[in-house]
C-alpha cells in the first residue's frame, strides 16, 4: 500500500505527533514541565504516574546516545517519578533499544505502528442505544478521565487529576486534541482522543469499560473521532494497536508499518 519513501514520511510524521501529543498539555498544567532538548522530548507531568511522563522523539547520534541515555534515567531518578519511553521506528541510532536494555530498562509493551487513509475508512454508524458526544464540558471530560482511569484496577487518580488540571487547555477552541464520549443512557461506556499535529490525526486513548466491549462500542467512538479528522480535510490518520487490537483497527482501513516499543524506565 505505501512505498517506502512514503511509509518513511509518514513514520517521521507519526513520531512528531506522538511527541506532540506527550507534551501539549504539559505546559498549561500546574507543576508539570517539557524538555525539548532537539535530540529529544521528555514530558513530565509532575505526577506519580507514566500515563503523562512520557521520553519520546529520540535523535541521538552513535556518539551522544549512551551518555544522554543515562542522563534522561538519571533525571528520572532524581524526580523519583515513573517514566515510559516510547521507542520508534524513526527513534535514532537504530539500537537505541539495545541501549536501553543494556541500561536495565526493560520492555513494558510492544505496539503496531498503524496508518489508514481517511476515505478509505467508513464513517461512524448511527446506533440507537448509545449517544456518542464531542466532550464539550467539565463534565464530559471528567467522564472520559475517568474512563481512561479505569483502565487500572484501582482506578488511577493521577489520570483524573492530569484531566482536571488540564481542563481550560483542552476545552479551548485552540487544543491540538478532541475527545467523544459513548454513553449508554447516562453511562459513560467508551471515548477515544484524536490528535492533529504534523498533518496526521493521531487516535489515542480509545476505552471501553469490560462490561461493554465486544458491543462495537470502541469502533463506534473511533470512528466518530475520525469523522472528526476526515472533516477537518486531514488525510491520514495513525495509532499504535496492541497485538490484539490491530485486528480490530485492520477492519476499518489501518494497516501496520511497523512497531514501538515501550520501555519502563
Amino acid at each position: 500500500m505505501f512505498d517506502d519513501t512514503t511509509r518513511g514520511r509518514i513514520l517521521d510524521a507519526m513520531e512528531r505527533n506522538c511527541a506532540s501529543h506527550a507534551s501539549h498539555l504539559h505546559p498549561s498544567v500546574a507543576g508539570a514541565r517539557v524538555l525539548d532538548s532537539g535530540d529529544l522530548v521528555v514530558a513530565d507531568s509532575g505526577l506519580a504516574d507514566d500515563t503523562f511522563n512520557l521520553v519520546c522523539r529520540a535523535r541521538f547520534t552513535e556518539a551522544t546516545a549512551r551518555a544522554r541515555v543515562d542522563e534522561v534515567i538519571a533525571m528520572a531518578r532524581t524526580v523519583d517519578r515513573p517514566f515510559s519511553w516510547w521507542v520508534a521506528p524513526t527513534s535514532t541510532p537504530a539500537d537505541l533499544g539495545t541501549i536501553l536494555r543494556e541500561r536495565g530498562l526493560s520492555a513494558s509493551e510492544t505496539e503496531e505502528a498503524m496508518v489508514a487513509v481517511l476515505a478509505d475508512v467508513p464513517p461512524a454508524p448511527a446506533r440507537d442505544e448509545l449517544t456518542v458526544v464531542v466532550v464539550d464540558s467539565v463534565e464530559r471530560l471528567c467522564d472520559y478521565a475517568s474512563l481512561v482511569a479505569r483502565n487500572w484496577s484501582p482506578p488511577s487518580p493521577e489520570v483524573v487529576e492530569f484531566h482536571e488540571r488540564a481542563a481550560h487547555a483542552i476545552l479551548a477552541d485552540d487544543c491540538a486534541s478532541r475527545f467523544v464520549v459513548g454513553y449508554l443512557g447516562d453511562e459513560p461506556v467508551a471515548g477515544a482522543e484524536v490528535h492533529f499535529d504534523s498533518g496526521l490525526a493521531g487516535l489515542y486513548g480509545v476505552v471501553t469499560l469490560d462490561a461493554h466491549r465486544r458491543q462495537g462500542f470502541g469502533t463506534a467512538v473511533t470512528l466518530t473521532a475520525l469523522d472528526i479528522a476526515r472533516s477537518r480535510g486531514t488525510t491520514h490518520a495513525v495509532l499504535q494497536a496492541s497485538a490484539d487490537g490491530a485486528p480490530l483497527y485492520e477492519k476499518i482501513g489501518f494497516t501496520t508499518i511497523g512497531t514501538y516499543t515501550e520501555y519502563a524506565v
